[in-house]
């Protein structure tokens, strides 16, 4: 479905877009947002000089819809340094764990190649020097630092984010880095609910061939969207002309990953933001889009017969390639 929900609210997206913050930009956007695209504004963090220029020059001509800036994030201002891996995408202002990925096959790839020194600031002071403070989504892979990243952005989580996608790490890749249960503490304290992971899992070295196709889960993608509480507190803090805008923003954010019954109860809980009819009509839309194409319906025997196609399945599927596996996405999308 239209994330955007209906052509009436046309008028609201083109004067108060989403707002994406992509902290760790390596690569560009992530391939759910691209339906987003019509009504989106990034500004993205990437501190690697390389990718900074590939990123700019992709951003170039897009009517400053993306700012791209040079600047590495963390809890305070000041200089850090900076550990370039021999795979640059796992650079990070910590020190690789070597008696932990040593265990792993590939773990070459985390070799430091050079020591820099990173000038760092907090999102919330960059988001305010740039006049970008009504940020609605924040996007965050840092090798390790990611908790420091949100520590400096408690203001703009407290105040107006309604989704986070979030790099965490069930054991220590890099040494002394905050794990899962710190960035979910964190985040609970200001007002999210976690949704998803995207588990990854490793198979050591010794045995990599054997048993079942899962190793360790050692990371994952996470994502937390605001809780409805939450979320009505941050849209009552607004002037009255404002409300519906963030509404609706809030309700993209969930339609984006998926979660329509989420999205739903936004929308049922707006009181007096939206109108009686563009409630009807948001409702509407979003139990429409989130029904399936197509359902078999139920008939006796359809548990049993599912599991003779799961048994099947489980049979005849190639093995595990890899020492490395994952869920394909984070999110409810089909």
């Amino acid at each position: 479905m239209d994330v955007f929900l209906d052509p009436a609210f046309e008028p609201e997206y083109r004067g108060h877009p989403l707002v994406l913050a992509d902290v760790g930009a390596r690569g560009g956007l992530k391939a759910n947002w691209a339906q987003a695209t019509r009504h989106l504004r990034v500004i993205g963090f990437e501190p690697d000089p390389r990718e900074y220029e590939r990123l700019s020059r992709s951003a170039a001509g897009n009517d400053g819809r993306t700012v791209v800036l040079p600047i590495a994030l963390h809890n305070h201002e000041g200089r850090l340094p900076l550990y370039v891996a021999r795979d640059r995408g796992l650079t990070s202002i910590l020190q690789p764990n070597r008696p932990f990925v040593d265990a792993f096959p590939d773990s070459a790839r985390f070799d430091t190649t050079e020591v820099q020194e990173l000038a760092v600031d907090t999102l919330d002071h960059q988001l305010e020097r740039h006049g970008l403070n009504d940020v609605d989504f924040i996007k965050v892979d840092t090798q390790g630092s990611e908790l420091f990243v949100l520590q400096g952005a408690s203001q703009v989580l407290g105040q107006h984010v309604v989704g986070v996608e979030v790099e965490v790490e069930f054991a220590s890749i890099y040494g002394g880095q905050p794990l899962f249960a710190d960035v979910d503490r964190h985040m609970r304290e200001h007002g999210f609910d976690l949704f998803d992971l995207r588990r990854v899992y490793w198979k050591r070295d010794a045995g990599q061939s054997l048993g079942g196709p899962y190793g360790q889960i050692v990371w994952a993608d996470a994502l937390y969207l605001k809780t409805l509480p939450a979320i009505s507190g941050v849209i009552a803090e607004r002037a009255a002309e404002a409300r519906k805008s963030k509404l609706l923003r809030a309700l993209s954010v969930s339609l984006l990953y998926g979660y329509h019954d989420h999205a739903l109860a936004i929308a049922r809980g707006s009181g007096d933001v939206l109108s009686a009819k563009e409630t009807a009509l948001i409702e509407a839309r979003i139990t429409a889009g989130g029904r399936p194409a197509s359902e078999i319906p139920q008939f006796p025997g359809r548990r049993q017969l599912a599991a003779i196609f799961k048994r099947l399945w489980e049979t005849c599927r190639p093995p595990a390639e890899g020492w490395s596996i994952s869920d394909s996405e984070v999110g409810n999308r089909r």
